[in-house]
């Protein structure tokens, strides 16, 4: 016999061994749950007849993972995964070409090749993953718009979360949800799909209620989506059960104590403007990131101050560890945080301030706060400011009574673009495209302005920060397409336009944002946020001044200097 025959025969011999313990090789809980709410999840968004919602879906999965008990070997589940595939026939599968102008870089289906050694449950995985004939029973869209909406998730009646299997359940309902159906999925600073593994240790071991809090509210987090807000009452009750006596502001990762209640601080000789640069021997920002970034989800760290200014000082016990910087001298001590206050003697720092709606400022400056000023205000601004050497449109807050149309008819000289949108294809899972809301065949939401000639043609300096969210930052994009915009300020929430909502297995809701919001260029501003021309310097000793408004009125001067 020659010696490669010999070769091959002894290759051979180990290849079937490797058969054999690969056969015998037990599979632990983690990895089946996991495939199982992966094909379940498949089946769910791409089965012809389970998107109709001919099935209890939920019950389904809750059936089946109390089966997977008796699986122990990846042979053995991929046999249970075959039958659980068959069980429910598909009655028609059509496969698409797809467009080359489809966004895909939501895609994420290399899992499925795990199973490429086992031919007939692989081609059915492959078949369904392709399939593109999908109802629209657990996902669809609002009427004349793309916006994805979930009102047939309504949470599973008997859920109890001591239970495991509802649990899971609540994981993989999610999960699912926004593996195929969260356009800005590949924006999240870890990709959805490795993660997977860590949510179901943590959903299967959460023991108390606390710890499934917990394990839910890592989920929502890892969506770094600053629309996707989730703050259980246990988890706040854990983390915040003693207050400092005073207010602070995060500038430039130091707290600032801007309001104080006068007897409390003295007890612990605190005074207004004190300056906070380490809490529990760790810096602010490692702080916030630890603390307040681990339970609040986030676009980025400029949204993630709001929550750092209101809970940071909060504390489990009724003290906490501070370095406190005073004109030259550095304090570490404790401080006493209390559950409530006794004493109502509060003093604040003397923050500039506009107390209306729009006024005149710096001779001959116009200046008009968006949050609660009116059309009809809107128009009076722009008639009495047409003369003035520029305007300084504030939007660090969340207009109440206007859209976008209301300030643009005054400041562009013709209809234009201002905004591109990605929606996500709701009977393509995981595909989304660059395409317009239906209502765009009788109104453009996307285009603003109209033939004006008399526009306001002068500077118009635009005032953003982590404030400006949402319809705020919708409203922002369009201001800046005005021909003479500057924008000024820091980041803003990076959380554009609509929010989808979705009911979890155990009833509560969570948003995330619905669709991916672009400049016309196409530069992103989901995460990122708005444009900024000129980001402003705060600092420790000048922030009471608004450094926003000094910097507009330093522009607008500035080019009127340069026109002179």
């Amino acid at each position: 016999m020659g010696k490669k025959n010999i070769f091959a025969i002894v290759l051979c011999f180990f290849c079937i061994l490797q058969m054999v313990a690969q056969e015998r090789e037990t599979i632990n809980n983690t990895e089946k749950y996991k495939q199982f709410g992966l094909v379940w999840g498949l089946m769910k968004y791409h089965h012809s007849e389970i998107s109709k919602g001919k099935y209890d879906w939920d019950a389904v999965f809750i059936e089946n993972v109390d089966k997977l008990e008796g699986v122990d070997t990846q042979k053995s589940l991929d046999e249970f995964l075959l039958n659980f595939i068959l069980s429910i026939k598909v009655s028609k599968i059509k496969i698409a070409n797809d467009r080359d102008d489809l966004f895909k870089r939501n895609l994420d289906y290399d899992w499925i090749e795990k199973y490429s050694g086992n031919d007939k449950l692989y081609t059915y995985l492959k078949q369904l993953k392709d399939n593109t004939i999908i109802s629209d029973y657990y996902v669809s869209n609002q009427s004349l718009s793309k916006i994805p909406t979930f009102e047939n998730e309504k949470g599973f009646k008997s859920f109890d979360y001591k239970i495991k299997v509802h649990r899971l359940l609540e994981l993989f309902s999610f999960w699912n949800a926004i593996q195929y159906h969260y356009v800005n999925k590949y924006l999240m600073d870890k990709n959805w799909f490795s993660q997977l593994e860590y949510f179901v240790d943590d959903f299967s071991n959460s023991a108390t209620q606390l710890e499934y809090e917990l394990a839910k509210t890592k989920l929502i987090v890892s969506l770094n989506d600053s629309h996707s807000y989730y703050f259980a009452k246990p988890i706040a009750d854990s983390l915040l059960k003693f207050r400092p006596p005073f207010d602070v502001k995060v500038i430039n990762d130091t707290l600032v104590i801007t309001g104080i209640l006068n007897k409390l601080g003295k007890k612990d000789d605190l005074k207004l403007g004190d300056l906070i640069v380490e809490v529990n021997d760790i810096d602010i920002k490692s702080i916030s990131k630890q603390k307040i970034g681990s339970v609040f989800s986030s676009s980025n760290d400029s949204f993630l101050k709001k929550w750092s200014n209101r809970w940071l000082m909060w504390n489990t016990e009724d003290s906490i560890k501070v370095k406190i910087k005073r004109s030259n001298s550095i304090t570490t001590k404790y401080i006493h945080l209390y559950k409530t206050f006794g004493d109502k003697d509060y003093s604040s720092l003397p923050f500039f301030h506009i107390d209306k709606e729009w006024k005149l400022i710096d001779n001959n400056i116009g200046y008009i706060n968006l949050k609660t000023i009116s059309k009809d205000e809107i128009q009076k601004a722009f008639e009495e400011f047409s003369n003035t050497n520029g305007i300084i449109i504030d939007l660090r807050n969340y207009p109440k009574n206007i859209s976008e149309s209301d300030i643009t008819k005054y400041t562009y000289p013709q209809k234009r673009k201002f905004i591109k949108v990605l929606f996500p294809m709701v009977n393509r899972p995981s595909l989304a495209n660059f395409d317009e809301p239906l209502i765009s065949s009788i109104i453009d939401p996307f285009k603003s302005g109209s033939k004006n000639s008399q526009y306001y043609n002068r500077k118009i300096i635009l005032l953003v920060d982590g404030s400006t969210q949402s319809k705020a930052e919708f409203i922002g994009m369009a201001i800046q397409a005005s021909p003479n915009c500057i924008t000024v300020g820091e980041n803003t929430a990076g959380s554009v336009l609509n929010i989808a909502v979705f009911t979890m297995s155990d009833g509560t809701k969570t948003n995330f944002t619905s669709v991916g919001a672009f400049y016309p260029d196409g530069t992103g501003v989901q995460r990122k946020g708005l444009k900024i021309d000129y980001f402003v310097n705060e600092n420790t000793s000048n922030f009471t001044k608004d450094q926003y408004i000094l910097k507009g009125i330093e522009l607008i001067k500035a080019v009127k200097e340069n026109v002179n």
